[in-house]
């Protein structure tokens, strides 16, 4: 009768447990009351995380709209291509070099004209040449073909793209299609 033994010796320890645990843990009255307390509280009428995440999403949506409003006024904004202006060459007239400086303007006017002078004739050529790289770029790309172009090519499209006439016979017609076997 060992087994009898043991087995008091095992409620025993599990009836000291319980008393353990009923010792160390809360009743269920008490937490079932401060559970009932917390249902009522108020809650907080605006989260903190909420409020930011709103606000970031606005302030997107708002500085969207006025991209795209500013992008539908000038769509070339986006893209910072220098604009070329179109300027027809001229020359300048030999005469305006030669101009003769009054006694107030010796030693300054005349070299403060020849270095506006060559100033605008320098930046003229420059436009000059800017113009003729533009329209060269630009000529280049119209006449750009695909290199693949030919592969869908077929010999039959002028007769896929062309209607029968009223005039023609069956047996013309039949002479374009492919020989079937009977």
């Amino acid at each position: 009768m060992e087994l009898v033994g043991e087995e008091k010796r095992i409620q025993a320890l599990f009836s000291e447990l319980r008393l353990v645990d009923e010792q160390t843990s809360p009743s269920f009255v008490a937490v079932w009351n401060r559970a009932q307390s917390r249902t009522y509280r108020p809650q907080k009428a605006f989260n903190l995380a909420f409020v930011a995440a709103t606000a970031l999403l606005v302030c997107a949506l708002v500085s969207l709209a006025l991209w795209s409003r500013q992008w539908q006024r000038n769509p070339d904004a986006l893209v910072n291509l220098p604009s070329v202006p179109t300027v027809v060459p001229t020359q300048v007239p030999m005469g305006i070099s030669e101009v003769t400086p009054t006694p107030a303007q010796k030693g300054v006017g005349v070299s403060a004209k020849s270095r506006a002078l060559k100033l605008a004739a320098r930046r003229q050529s420059l436009l000059v040449a800017a113009n003729r790289k533009a329209t060269h770029e630009a000529k280049t790309l119209a006449s750009w073909e695909s290199p693949t172009a030919t592969l869908l090519d077929s010999p039959i499209d002028e007769l896929l793209k062309s209607l029968p006439q009223l005039n023609q016979t069956v047996d013309e017609l039949k002479s374009f299609l492919p020989s079937s076997p009977k």
